[in-house]
């Protein structure tokens, strides 16, 4: 099976109702990360293209976080995969490093330049899509 890699934050992820909050460990609580929306779009299309490939979440999120975002992914109906977080770029890439030494990309979905990084480190199709407000159409045509 091939495996997509996509961003949580930003693209699946609305996180806007908290952006004005100060205090890091508050912007992270478990209430605030349940209260997020799902970008448009994003359940539909990943479920769809879970039928053929395999879904692997990223998250520029810290491991402690681990817990609160499966809660996020299954109250949305998000499809099943595997959650993988890492607070720096540097931490993310260590861990998709590590991904491509078993697993084959098809593509990585994001929606921060810094995500296409990640993407040309497993060698596949890169989408960095609007933040907050994806265009999924691009994906499913191009994928």
């Amino acid at each position: 099976m091939e495996y997509i890699l996509v961003f949580i934050d930003g693209t699946i992820c609305d996180t806007r109702h908290r952006n004005n909050i100060q205090v890091k460990k508050d912007f992270f609580s478990e209430k605030n990360i349940i209260d997020d929306i799902p970008t448009k779009g994003s359940i539909e299309t990943l479920k769809r293209l879970s039928v053929k490939y395999g879904i692997i979440y990223i998250g520029a999120r810290d491991e402690k976080y681990r817990e609160a975002t499966q809660k996020w992914l299954k109250k949305n109906n998000f499809p099943d995969g595997e959650i993988y977080l890492g607070s720096s770029v540097e931490e993310r890439l260590e861990i998709v490093k590590k991904l491509k030494e078993n697993l084959i990309f098809t593509a990585g979905i994001g929606d921060r330049w810094d995500d296409n990084l990640l993407h040309l480190e497993i060698g596949c199709k890169s989408f960095i899509l609007e933040e907050y407000n994806p265009d999924w159409s691009v994906v499913e045509k191009y994928i």
